[in-house]
């Protein structure tokens, strides 16, 4: 009987011819940029303002470094229809309603996406009709999308829908007093109204809010203003996602003259020939620290002037019972009141 091998030897080098030949490419990866899915809308005064997180991914997960434009969409639905594929079984309907029917309202792109970008965020205004005596307006739909430079576009984001309500009154009588913990900020009671309070640090800076949305009170502590600037504020009343018109603005210097806040949880501790102390550090940024010790009724001895952390040690205090203390001293010189620890040291 003939060997069998040479056959299938033929028959590997043709397994192994097929097994090199090319298949078809496979289409490329079109990489499309990620759902917004956290548009949100509020009245300010007269306008509708929307705001979104800005784009930075794809819906793969990778960077999006070519974005070329986002998009606002807008749909006017009548009144009455305003519930029309409510829940989340008609959020598919409300979306085949957005695309058939919505309306192009803003293209963000160059210089309006960069004027609309405040840090991570995305922010878009658009004026509101008047509400006619006796009448409704019609509901208003909005969704955004963005889009890659070479015009691959993002699905549409979640809908949110705004309904024109009348403007808040202003709120009027702002005062503004500084002190050392903050600047105590406090205007004319809106009865039925929360506020916003507003703040900027310089006439070309943009308003900021400092206050928790729709406090109750007609007044507000600033603690995060920062002394040694003017501070400008203003604020508004606020109703169901609806603000007023701001305030007249009131303009406060507030000069860097109030001592900061002492030092917390100071202790000291005794040791063979030492004496380590330690403190919690004063809440206001660059802040140094005086170390002094003194023994019985006799004079303050400075054991460091500008002291930069919040432990120290005294490697030859005298014996007997002595006295220590801390102040802290802020960038403009101002010293804060001194905190005391007394200990008793050697044999």
């Amino acid at each position: 009987m003939r060997p069998r091998w040479p056959l299938l030897f033929a028959v590997g080098v043709v397994t192994l011819a097929g097994c090199g030949r090319k298949l078809p490419p496979l289409p490329p990866i079109i990489e499309v940029p990620e759902t917004t899915t956290d548009l949100t809308a509020y009245q300010d005064g007269t306008e509708v303002v929307l705001t979104w997180s800005y784009p930075q991914l794809t819906r793969g997960g990778q960077t999006l470094t070519d974005l070329g434009r986002v998009e606002v969409w807008r749909l006017e639905v009548p009144p009455g229809q305003e519930q029309v594929g409510s829940g989340p079984q008609g959020e598919e309907l409300r979306r085949q309603l957005m695309l058939a029917r919505g309306k192009l309202a803003a293209r963000l792109e160059g210089p309006s996406l960069q004027a609309a970008t405040r840090g991570s965020s995305l922010t878009y205004r658009e004026s509101l009709p008047e509400i006619p005596t006796g009448t409704s307006l019609p509901a208003l739909w909005f969704v955004v999308r963005s889009l890659r430079k070479v015009g691959t576009p993002s699905a549409l984001s979640n809908i949110v829908s705004w309904q024109t309500r009348p403007v808040p009154p202003t709120p009027t009588g702002l005062h503004a007093k500084p002190a050392a913990d903050g600047i105590t900020l406090s205007w004319d009671e809106v009865p039925g109204f929360g506020y916003a309070v507003e703040r900027r640090a310089s006439p070309a800076a943009a308003w900021e809010l400092v206050s928790p949305l729709g406090i109750e009170k007609s007044s507000f502590l600033d603690t995060t203003a920062q002394q040694g600037q003017t501070w400008t504020y203003r604020v508004r009343s606020y109703l169901k996602f609806a603000a007023s018109l701001p305030s007249q603005a009131s303009e406060v210097p507030y000069p860097d003259v109030y001592p900061p806040a002492p030092v917390t949880s100071f202790i000291c501790l005794p040791e063979p020939g030492q004496v380590p102390l330690r403190w919690e550090a004063s809440p206001e940024p660059r802040v140094t620290y005086k170390v002094f010790r003194r023994q019985g009724e006799g004079g303050w001895e400075h054991l460091e002037e500008a002291f930069q952390g919040i432990e120290f040690t005294d490697t030859a205090p005298p014996s007997g019972e002595v006295e220590y203390a801390v102040k802290a001293v802020d960038a403009a010189g101002n010293q804060s009141d001194a905190v005391y620890c007394t200990v008793r040291t050697g044999a």
